[in-house]
Formats: C-alpha cells, structure tokens, sequence
C-alpha cells in the first residue's frame, strides 16, 4: 500500500479521495462524546461545569459547520468559551498564545514549544491531555464502516483510483480500514504524516485533469481542501452517511465518471452540506 505521495503511482485517469474518520469509518462520534470531551473535564478538573462542557464540545465538533476541527483548535475554542464565562482555566494564557502562533497543530509542535517555555504548566497539560486521548482512543472497540461504504469502493475501484485522504494518524486509519476489509480497494493511503488535506490533494493532482478528482468528505475541511485545488467535492453528511454513499454510488459517482457532474450539482450539495451542519443532531 503507497502510503508516501512521493512513490505514488495512478492506476486509472480518475480519482476519488476519501476522508476516514466519519465519512467512511463511524469512528467520530464515539471518539468525542467517549474520550475528547471528558479528558478536559478530567485533565482540568472541571467536573462542575461537566454537562455543559460536554454538550457544547460535541455540539462543534460533530453537528455545526465546524465539525472535524483539528483537536488543538478545538481545545482552545473550548478553554476560550469557558475563560470568557469566568471559569479559571490552568496554564489557559500558554496553551492560547501557542495555538495563537504555531503554524502545526500536532503533538510534535507543541513538545517543540514546550521545550522552549519548559516552565509553563498549560503546554504541559495539553500536551498530557492529547496522549491521554490518543490512548483512550486505541482501547476503544474496533470500528465499524457505515453501510453501503463497501459496495461503493468496490464499485469505484473498477473505474477510478482510491486514496484516503486523512488528518488522522496513519496507523490507525491503516488498522481501521483493514479490520474492515477495505483495503484492497485503495491505491495510498495519506494521513497525518503526508501533511494536510489540501497538501495531499495538490500533489496527487500532478497525476490527474483536476476535473478527474473528486474528494469525499464529511467536514468543512475537506469542502475547502477541495476547492483551494480546484477539484470536485462531494459530502457525506453526518447522521445521514449511509444514504449519502447510497447517493453517491447510485448517482454522483456515475455523473462524475461521465463528466456531468454540474457547477449547479456541486452547488446544491455543498448547500445540504451546510444546512446539515445547524447545531442539529
């Protein structure tokens, strides 16, 4: 499996990128609502504010337009809100200049940082928090793919090259699409490690028209990395995913093969992309 885009190697003169976690794998709700937001309440000891916390966290990381924000924003979204209400928050001044001016939201920048300001207790904690996550994470039951997720990639691949195109780590997005059989339906695999969305795209697209790449995707993230290269954009909308790949496979994907996939179609989409990111659940 190419998991580096330096050694990759087109297939077909089409391409279809695929997010993974909550577009294809059911992996993101139970990621939030089980791990995510209850390791601030325990790392921060805010067990008084725990109800709210938890709602509101879940609230824009899974069901308004800022779904799939990288997990330091949403960290310091989240410390934000609660610094404004008056809530005292440890180290909360570090961990806002930090996401304020680093240009990498990973585990690797931040160790960086706190090597420079080894004194600051926020960095630290939010450091902890983030390895706290990710072994919580790898405890949790081996996911499962939504429905109708397998028929389409085996219906695509005989048309169009596969890649996954994730900000997940790559080991997991590996482990979760092989435990699911899926893996003989891709040509690469980027995660993490391959840098971001729109990085990944720009460099699979020196193989392919841009009209021959289209990126699957269940957040905003995913709509804009496909629109700084240029590329065809479809949505897989959370809590409806299986109808969406049912969608897709019946209908999007036949019109993007054929090259009638219109300006108004990805129009329409991207506006019941939006409307399905209000805040509801």
């Amino acid at each position: 499996m190419i998991t580096n885009l330096k050694n990759y190697k087109p297939t077909h003169p089409f391409l279809v990128c695929v997010d993974s976690d909550g577009c294809a794998i059911d992996t993101m709700n139970i990621k939030h609502i089980e791990v995510f937001g209850p390791m601030i309440v325990k790392e921060w000891q805010l067990e008084a504010h725990e109800k709210a916390i938890l709602e509101r966290w879940n609230a824009f990381n899974l069901y308004e337009i800022t779904r799939g924000i990288n997990r330091f924003k949403g960290l310091e979204k989240m410390l934000t809100e609660l610094h404004e209400l008056g809530i005292a928050i440890e180290g909360y001044d570090s961990i806002k200049r930090w996401t304020d001016t680093t240009n990498e939201f990973s585990n690797e920048s931040l160790m960086r940082e706190i090597e420079i300001y080894p004194e600051e207790i926020g960095l630290k904690k939010a450091l902890n928090w983030s390895n706290e996550v990710n072994k919580k994470i790898k405890a949790l039951p081996d996911a499962k793919i939504f429905d109708n997720v397998k028929a389409t990639l085996e219906k695509i691949s005989k048309h169009a090259d596969i890649a996954i195109v994730s900000s997940a780590n790559l080991a997991a997005v590996e482990h979760e699409w092989t435990i699911n059989g899926l893996t003989p339906y891709l040509t690469g695999i980027f995660a993490q490690d391959s840098g971001t969305k729109a990085h990944c795209l720009k460099s699979l697209r020196q193989h392919y028209e841009h009209t021959h790449m289209i990126m699957l995707g269940d957040a905003l993230g995913d709509y804009e990395a496909a629109q700084q290269n240029d590329v065809c954009f479809y949505p897989i909308l959370a809590n409806h995913e299986s109808t969406s790949w049912k969608a897709f496979n019946e209908t999007y994907l036949d019109k993007f093969l054929s090259q009638s996939l219109t300006a108004e179609d990805q129009s329409n989409l991207f506006n019941e992309f939006k409307n399905n990111l209000n805040g509801g659940q």
